[in-house]
Formats: structure tokens, C-alpha cells, sequence
């Protein structure tokens, strides 16, 4: 079916794309604060909860999810499905994995990746809503800083920025105004 990103979220209802768009924010306002790891972009589960608007965020389980979904090398063939089956598990209006571009190889561990396969250069979020069947996934180009601080490349910032001036709801939704 037809997946959403940032540059065409106006085909969907507007409060689908309020949660699409919540999610992006947060991860662009929250990863690079958090204590991610210095050599890789932490796996997480992202879910907005059926009341509020806060974003619930959560490792994964990397065992668990290759496990009941495949094999790492066929990341890209079944995330969808995994964040579908989360949507569900959890009973949330919508939910993301956030993840970077060494999860289709070989050795998507940060360690492993490190040693044998080339830096990040993009991280990934794929999200599904309960109300569409569309699923939202877009990359934003990423770069490291002092320390090997996670940053976006500014035309990732330009991008959203873009997404919201698009939109006939100029609301700001991280605060939820």
C-alpha cells in the first residue's frame, strides 16, 4: 500500500498526521539529547497512547524482535508488520520504531557495524496508525558532533519545516496547542 512521509502527509485526515508528524518532532527534539549510544542509533518503540499526547519510548528488544519477525538482513521486508503487530500489542492510537540504516546488513549491532561496515548515515522511522492503513516511514539524514553526538543535517529541519507550512493546521503539536 502507499506509505506517507513528511512530503506528503497532506493525503492524510489531519489528526493522523498531527500523531506522524508528533513523532517526527519528538525524535528530532529528543534522540540527539538523549544518551544515545556513541556508536549507533538506539532501536526504540515509539507509541501515543489512546489519551495525551506524550510519546511513550522504549528500547528494543533486538532478540525478541528478530525472533518473532525475521532474520536481520530482512529488516526492510518486515518492520512494517512489526510495528503493526506493536500497534496492537500495546493498544495505542499510533507507534514508530526508530532505527538507523546498519539494520538490513549482516551485523546491525553497533559494535559488530562499527568494526565492519560503514558509519550511519541515516535514521529511519516507521510508524502505523490505527485509523489509516498507510504507514508512515521517512529517513533524515544524520551526522555526529563533538563526542560523536547524534545531530540532523539541517536540511532535515528544512524538510519538516516545509511539512508544516503545507498543512492548514499551523498548530504547534508538541505542545499540543
Amino acid at each position: 500500500m502507499y506509505d506517507a512521509s513528511l512530503a506528503n502527509l497532506d493525503r492524510l485526515p489531519d489528526h493522523v498526521r498531527d500523531d506522524y508528524l508528533r513523532l517526527v518532532e519528538w525524535t528530532l527534539a529528543e534522540l540527539p539529547s538523549r544518551g544515545s549510544s556513541r556508536l549507533s542509533v538506539p532501536l526504540l518503540w515509539l507509541t501515543l497512547g489512546t489519551a495525551g499526547n506524550a510519546v511513550h519510548v522504549e528500547r528494543v528488544d533486538t532478540t525478541e524482535l528478530y525472533r518473532r519477525n525475521g532474520y536481520p538482513d530482512e529488516f526492510s521486508r518486515w518492520v512494517l508488520s512489526a510495528v503493526r503487530s506493536r500497534l496492537a500489542e500495546v493498544q495505542a492510537r499510533c507507534a514508530a520504531i526508530v532505527s538507523n540504516d546498519r539494520m538490513d546488513s549482516s551485523f546491525p549491532g553497533p559494535i559488530l557495524g562499527a568494526l565492519l561496515g560503514p558509519s550511519e548515515d541515516n535514521l529511519f522511522l516507521y510508524a502505523a496508525h490505527r485509523d489509516v492503513s498507510r504507514t508512515f516511514r521517512d529517513s533524515f539524514r544524520i551526522g555526529r558532533g563533538p563526542l560523536r553526538r547524534l545531530r540532523f543535517a539541517p536540511e532535515v529541519h528544512q524538510k519538516l519545516a516545509e511539512a508544516r507550512r503545507d498543512w492548514p493546521d499551523q498548530r504547534d503539536t508538541r505542545r499540543g496547542l
